[in-house]
């Protein structure tokens, strides 16, 4: 009896398992086409080159080969098939455990890297702004992306680049400003313009366009409120009056991408203003944030 009690626990077990299995099996199926569902449509609505995509090949290719994979991250490689047979050189996906993106972006190679450079990038280099030479304000602002940041968070972190330069502008006598940009390798840009008020000004950051070349967006800064559009986006208290014409420099490099680039684009209409170093990393599409199933975020490019 004994022996027939444990062979039918272990048939219990087996069958148990087996099925649970199965369930498992179709659960991440499921979740892997309920994914890409959403993943394809917001493309297709919103993606810059969508009118020269042949959705329909594409879609039936990667939805049948992304339900191969045994968990739902791993059927996430084959966004990077997807970014690179659309021409999406600036499309990302980015989940809790990892990011993907397309390989077409321009290929870096260690050679072309300054060590300290290398080491600094590697080591998650911070935010810094501090004086050199007794007269000469020095800003590092490094890649910041905020992808679940609150209208609260985004003004916080535009205020803390307003602060640390206007502290440095007031307790010293400031020639001229070096800010750089060779960490910044992207995230969000209007933050970073934000928090340069300073030494912007009320201006007009960016046009942003469409397919066709026509007025998708205007960006611009007036008394330390960005807006999009006439429409309030990220804000920082000025307690000084801004130098708009304070001599600045600004420094870029083979990682400066995406945001970095736009920030240079932000300048460029400021008298005494000058871009030194490296040709840049060469992302200057914009790109917006979609919340997607499972907590995975996807940055399309849009205009």
């Amino acid at each position: 009896m004994k022996l027939l009690f444990s062979s039918l626990a272990a048939g219990l077990f087996f069958i148990t398992t087996t099925a649970f299995g199965q369930v498992q099996q179709l659960s991440v199926k499921d979740s892997i086409k309920t994914f890409y569902a959403q993943l394809f449509e917001e493309l297709k609505g919103n993606y810059l080159h969508t009118k020269k995509v042949d959705w329909e090949g594409i879609e039936s290719y990667i939805m049948k080969e992304a339900a191969k994979s045994a968990t739902l991250e791993e059927s996430l490689e084959y966004s990077v098939k997807l970014f690179d047979t659309i021409q999406g050189d600036h499309l990302l996906l980015f989940s809790e455990k990892n990011w993907y993106a397309s390989t077409l972006g321009k290929p870096i190679t260690a050679e072309q890297f300054n060590q300290s450079l290398a080491d600094a990038y590697n080591n998650n280099k911070p935010f810094e702004a501090k004086v050199i030479e007794e007269h000469y304000g020095y800003v590092l602002i490094p890649g910041m992306l905020l992808k679940d940041a609150t209208r609260e968070e985004l003004d916080e972190a535009a205020q803390k680049i307003y602060d640390a330069i206007v502290e440095i502008d007031k307790s010293n006598h400031i020639k001229g400003w070096i800010i750089d940009l060779r960490l910044n390798i992207g995230g969000n840009s209007n933050v970073m313009l934000t928090g340069l008020y300073h030494l912007l000004g009320n201006s007009t950051t960016h046009l942003v366009l469409d397919v066709d070349k026509n007025v998708k967006t205007l960006t611009s800064l007036n008394e330390g409120i960005m807006y999009k559009n006439h429409k309030e986006t990220i804000a920082v208290k000025p307690n000084v009056k801004p130098r708009p014409v304070v001599p600045v420099a600004l420094i870029s490099g083979i990682l400066t991408n995406s945001a970095g680039e736009f920030v240079i684009l932000g300048f460029r209409g400021r008298k005494n203003t000058v871009v030194i170093g490296e040709e840049s990393h060469g992302s200057t599409t914009a790109n917006d944030l979609y919340d997607m199933p499972y907590g995975i975020k996807a940055a399309i490019t849009e205009s």
